[in-house]
């Protein structure tokens, strides 16, 4: 009888085991474009996200993004600190990225962070496959630009010269 349960409990965790590594999550490396602790530059980090599902990994590497890495001193952080600051939708190979009127409120106005801080986004995204390009709305509204520097209409493309 002991022999029994044993075998049955050993097949148990075979099954759930072999069920977990069938229906594990298979992922792919998207490049999270971080600005440089001069504040010149984008510097590529490698980041793993979902392989099948661009919205999800898009989520990921906005939040990734938001949130810095702190821990790392080559690295500055531009994003402020707003709860929700971005949003971020997939259609047809575009990422729909809407900013918060805080996050552009709170936002340094100076030309080339708001240069970096966009290309920060559009070079991460468009580095997660089956996203090619970048739109932004400030709070769901088509905006003429960010902070008056980036004619932000139009869909974005990546600049990996940044």
């Amino acid at each position: 009888m002991k022999k029994r349960l044993l075998v049955l409990g050993m097949l148990l965790c075979l099954a759930v085991t072999g069920k977990m590594l069938f229906w594990q999550e298979k992922t792919q490396v998207a490049s999270v474009y971080f600005v440089d602790q001069d504040i010149q530059r984008l510097i590529p980090v490698d980041y793993a996200v979902p392989a099948k599902k661009p919205e999800k990994a898009a989520r990921l590497v906005l939040r990734e993004l938001s949130e810095g890495r702190r821990n790392n001193p080559k690295i500055m952080r531009l994003f402020p600190d707003v709860k929700n600051g971005l949003t971020v939708k997939v259609k047809n190979q575009t990422a729909y990225v809407n900013l918060s009127r805080e996050f552009v409120e709170k936002h340094s106005p100076i030309r080339q962070h708001e240069l970096l801080t966009v290309y920060s986004i559009v070079n991460s995204l468009t580095s997660i496959d089956g996203i090619v390009n970048v739109k932004f709305t400030i709070d769901g509204k088509e905006e003429k630009n960010f902070k008056g520097f980036i004619d932000m209409r139009e869909a974005f493309i990546p600049d990996y010269f940044m």
